[in-house]
């Protein structure tokens, strides 16, 4: 009668502990739902915090050698703001404007030249209305969707300041607590401890290359081809510098999808001198720095296909705007990492033993236990006294 007594007592005590466990799950999601669209509106201003502080967390690292936490932050903070922030706004400021300078300034005449170009040249007819009618659709079309982010986002002057507050506020705290974030990150993930590591690493890994290593090499790109188009005569160099750095980003074509056209261009207007130039510096300086620099600074690991960079570009500005440019690639990479570590760690995969290593490749055999055991499989049989028993029975 008392071991029943106590068996209902342990079935009441599971399923008292299951109900508070579902109502606090219930709760945890609505939880979650309110606190995401309280979040959203700002989600934009707080991924630009992010990407701030992770570029801003080695100077801070440094600063906080020496200062305390707060300070050194607050110094990170006004240094970023200077040397990265305004730069930024001003650049895109002056690119904004000078689009709609190209926009009013457009001249179908370069249009027809091209089409008796290639009409002397390789004898192939064009339709230059349609083309100059689908030239300048695309080009007003993009404009306008750059010049109209920029003067809606300056236009709406409370809700600029509002955003600005946000972010520099995420950036201060993650700068601050950003390790008691981090560790109480790894208290609360659900994940074996390996596991758990593995999936950190392989995700810093993939920021930096994605933050540093490839936003690097654009930027040294556009900087060397917007000094090119000065020296050359170009008009609206701020524009094109901005085009290439978002060219650069690019696998395969890179900048090179800005400096041939020009260089086409500079031929077709009679400039043959400025063409070949540009045409030169191009294949020579920009492709060797993409050929240098980025085998410098990008780590080994975690690297994107192209395909998966273009869609996470071009599908993160779509979705998030400018800072799309670089949170697209880097949700794709994460989501590509997760699935990966799914059916790595699948149990039917671990259940079944299957010898396959990280990258999902099968797993070379280990040749020093194969040896070790050829070797132990040789070895002559000894006695007790350590004597080899063939010769004693020799």
């Amino acid at each position: 009668m008392v071991t029943f007594r106590l068996r209902l007592d342990c079935v009441s005590m599971s399923t008292d502990a299951t109900r508070s466990w579902r109502f606090l799950l219930v709760i945890g999601l609505l939880a979650g739902a309110v606190s995401a669209l309280i979040v959203l509106p700002f989600l934009n201003w707080i991924l630009v915090a992010v990407i701030l502080a992770y570029v801003l967390a080695p100077l801070d690292r440094r600063l906080s050698r020496r200062l305390p936490s707060s300070l050194s932050a607050g110094i990170s903070i006004t240094i970023g703001l200077f040397a990265i922030v305004l730069p930024v706004l001003v650049v895109l400021g002056v690119a904004a404007a000078q689009t709609r300078r190209l926009i009013t300034g457009f001249d179908p005449e370069v249009v027809f030249r091209v089409d008796d170009l290639i009409a002397d040249r390789f004898g192939i007819q064009i339709n230059v209305m349609d083309l100059q009618e689908t030239l300048s659709g695309a080009i007003s079309s993009g404009a306008r969707g750059v010049v109209g982010n920029v003067f809606s986002i300056v236009g709406g002057l409370p809700e600029l300041f509002i955003g600005i507050t946000v972010m520099f506020f995420v950036v201060y705290y993650l700068l601050k607590d950003g390790d008691r974030a981090a560790a109480w990150l790894r208290t609360v993930l659900p994940l074996d401890p390996e596991i758990r590591e593995d999936l950190i690493d392989e995700t810093s890994l993939l920021l930096y290359n994605s933050l540093v290593g490839t936003v690097a090499v654009a930027g040294v790109q556009a900087v060397l081809l917007g000094i090119a188009f000065v020296l050359v005569g170009l008009q609206n160099v701020v524009f094109w510098t901005v085009v290439t750095f978002v060219a650069a980003l690019l696998p395969l074509v890179g900048a090179s999808i800005i400096w041939l056209p020009a260089s086409v261009y500079f031929l077709v207007v009679g400039r043959p001198v400025a063409a070949v130039a540009l045409a030169v510096f191009g294949a020579v300086v920009i492709s060797t720095v993409d050929n240098v620099l980025r085998p410098m600074v990008m780590r080994r690991g975690a690297q994107l296909s192209p395909v998966l960079t273009i869609l996470g570009i071009f599908g993160g500005i779509a979705l998030f705007g400018f800072v799309g440019l670089f949170v697209g690639p880097i949700v794709l990479g994460v989501t590509k990492l997760l699935v990966e570590m799914v059916v790595r760690e699948s149990p039917e995969r671990t259940a079944a033993g299957d010898p396959r290593d990280g990258d999902g490749r099968p797993r070379e055999p280990d040749t020093n236990e194969s040896d070790t055991v050829s070797t132990h499989a040789d070895a002559p049989e000894l006695g007790d006294d350590g004597s080899d028993r063939d010769d004693r029975q020799t």
